[in-house]
């Protein structure tokens, strides 16, 4: 290699660390048509030419390639995202280390990690991710366990996670209010959302501890601005059963939290709470909405019925706000190892305003809540997640269809978390 080609290769070299992942498109197809050769001339500076643009396709190549190759991803022909679609989505991570990870909802590329903090004397785990409306602000719950005492107690942490430049700086700070006491505010099923207006952040809570294990059955809202918190709790529970909130989600206008009412039974030494319609005293889960202007206070008082479940809608698996006031449910009906999953859009009376999905879900007995809703953080598109036959999938309901993200699907346990 010449001189000037070792110039040109280090020159484009230079250029090609700067791109930015979030602005990488697939490469043009090649052409297929025959083309005529032209006349050929022997010219001496053709060699050190063709040497350059040699070089310049190989890093063209790398560039467009960048990243960790996904199972299950689509390939570079993966179809055209509708305007206003989300551009990032967070999932986390393989097993042992569950870092969060921020990729580009168009190439599956990482963007940047969100790296479990290390505080020495304390071990945090993650525990569910939200989405701010702008985009760009992610905000992670981590179970802090305090390594120094005897009887290890437990905080709950949130950061706020916020970058820029396609992921090339990020920064992660405790939000005002941190930390949350208690055995962990999310626990098993917790859910977290962020208003429309970015301004409040919204989590689950446990009160009670049952054979080891907390279930989410309060409802807490802080201001992200001043770290005012409001609580709500109690008030729902019935004897012989356990009350858990397996998920919230925000109305468009900021004003409620729309949340399903679960009664449920704990299996012993396990994080599994089975809803079971065959045991005695059988309550159905219900759709309830919380007026978050109440400051705090009891659910029941707090929050008012919108659905409960019926021979219409057999078994709610999951429901959140649609982006014009009405309820989005995702229902289970006929046998519950291989049920008929329905995904509509329903009224404030319940009637059926459109189905957007319609499939077979599996192992859903007594586990309704292995299917789940996730609004992105405008309320316009929907990413489902539940048990195909082909194991667990995750995808955004287009017109009918399930179109997958640019991931692996998730693993049991480790979805994708928030968009």
């Amino acid at each position: 290699m010449t001189r000037t080609e070792e110039r040109l290769r280090d020159a484009l070299s230079a250029s090609a660390g700067r791109v930015r992942d979030d602005r990488l498109r697939p490469l043009p197809a090649l052409e297929t048509e025959p083309q005529r050769p032209g006349p050929r001339r022997h010219m001496g500076w053709l060699v050190p030419a063709a040497a350059a643009l040699s070089v310049l396709l190989i890093v063209a190549l790398a560039v467009t390639l960048t990243g960790k190759s996904h199972k299950n991803a689509p390939s570079a022909g993966y179809p055209a995202l509708p305007a206003g679609f989300p551009k990032y989505f967070a999932q986390f991570g393989d097993p042992p280390k569950l870092d969060v990870v921020i990729r580009s909802t168009s190439t599956g590329t990482e963007v940047t990690p969100a790296m479990t903090p290390d505080v020495p004397g304390w071990r945090l785990t993650p525990q569910t991710v939200a989405a701010a409306p702008d985009g760009r602000t992610f905000y992670l719950a981590y179970q802090a366990v305090d390594l120094q005492k005897q009887q290890a107690t437990s905080q709950t942490w949130i950061y706020r996670l916020t970058f820029t430049h396609g992921g090339s700086a990020n920064s992660m700070e405790w939000i005002k209010g941190d930390p949350f006491p208690g055995r962990g505010l999310l626990v098993n099923g917790g859910s977290m959302a962020v208003s429309p207006d970015g301004t409040k952040l919204a989590f689950t809570g446990a009160t009670q501890q049952q054979d080891g294990q907390s279930w989410p059955d309060e409802i807490f809202v802080v201001d992200l601005r001043t770290g005012v918190r409001s609580a709500w709790r109690v008030g729902l529970s019935r004897p012989g059963q356990t009350f858990t909130i397996p998920g919230i989600s925000w109305t468009s206008d900021g004003r409620s939290l729309v949340f399903r009412a679960v009664w449920c039974h704990p299996n012993p030494n396990s994080d599994v709470c089975l809803d079971d319609p065959a045991r005695p005293g059988y309550r159905g889960p219900q759709v309830r909405s919380l007026d978050v202007g109440t400051r705090g206070g009891t659910l029941d008082h707090g929050s008012t019925l919108r659905l409960g479940q019926s021979a219409r809608y057999p078994v709610i698996a999951d429901a959140v706000a649609g982006p014009g006031g009405e309820l989005i449910l995702a229902v289970l009906s006929g046998p519950a190892d291989a049920a008929t999953l329905t995904v509509e859009r329903v009224d404030a009376t319940g009637r059926r305003l459109g189905v957007l999905y319609r499939s077979t879900a599996y192992g859903t007995v007594g586990l309704p809540a292995s299917v789940t809703l996730t609004p992105d953080s405008t309320r316009h598109y929907l990413l489902l997640t539940y048990n195909s036959q082909n194991g667990l999938v995750s995808g955004w309901i287009d017109h009918g269809k399930l179109r997958f993200l640019p991931a692996r699907h998730p693993n049991s346990g480790l979805p994708i978390t928030a968009w």
